[in-house]
């Protein structure tokens, strides 16, 4: 008769020492287990790291937007201009009604002479919007100031407008590139018509270029 525990405690060294032959090397079931173990996570990987990286994504844009908030917060009704981000927006009682991408000065920012082919920077008056053969409509952007003029500040016939005629037969590829000589361009003629009509209706009488 055989005890039972005995054999039991046989089998169970028999299970956990059991060798098993790949390709010349031998291994316990433990080792085994671990050799598993180290291919599931090596298959988990690149979930964990898509994972990681979306979360990383979503909390980016969350800041990001928190960080911008309302750009039109404090500013009552007027035109504000992020020469950074090439975003222009219509602000009506301290809230955007309307948003738009924008085209600057081919030469940059922070006009300061004639033919620099910069867009100013500040805050300026804004005239009636007018009819354009080259733009559509062009919007008079009142600089230099008379200060900017007593600094040495040089230049005129900024603006906001739409596209050039040759432009508008390329749509909304007008605003891919800072192609102007300072002015602030808009990509077609529906935009520039949004714009002006607002300015009419609302009677906006200035421009913020930050």
């Amino acid at each position: 008769i055989i005890n039972n525990s005995y054999c039991n405690s046989h089998h169970f060294l028999l299970i956990n020492f059991l060798f098993i032959f790949d390709r010349g090397n031998c291994y316990t079931m433990r080792e085994i287990k671990k050799r598993e173990d180290k291919q599931y996570i090596v298959r988990i990987k690149p979930v964990i790291v898509f994972g990681l990286l979306l979360f990383a994504l979503f909390f980016c844009m969350i800041a990001c937007h928190e960080a911008m908030g309302e750009p039109c917060e404090g500013l009552n009704t007027t035109l504000v201009v992020d020469t950074k981000n090439h975003k222009m927006w219509l602000c009506q009682e301290n809230k955007s009604v309307g948003e738009y991408e924008v085209a600057l000065g081919s030469g940059g920012v922070e006009k300061r002479k004639q033919g620099d082919k910069k867009t100013p920077l500040g805050e300026y008056n804004i005239g009636t919007p007018r009819p354009s053969v080259r733009f559509g409509i062009f919007i008079p952007v009142g600089y230099p100031t008379q200060e900017q003029v007593l600094n040495g500040y040089s230049g005129s016939a900024i603006g906001v407008h739409g596209p050039t005629r040759v432009f508008k037969m390329l749509g909304g590829t007008a605003d891919c590139s800072d192609w102007t000589h300072g002015c602030i361009a808009v990509a077609t003629d529906v935009a520039i018509s949004e714009i002006s009509q607002w300015v009419k209706e609302k009677k906006v009488n200035k421009i913020i270029i930050r």
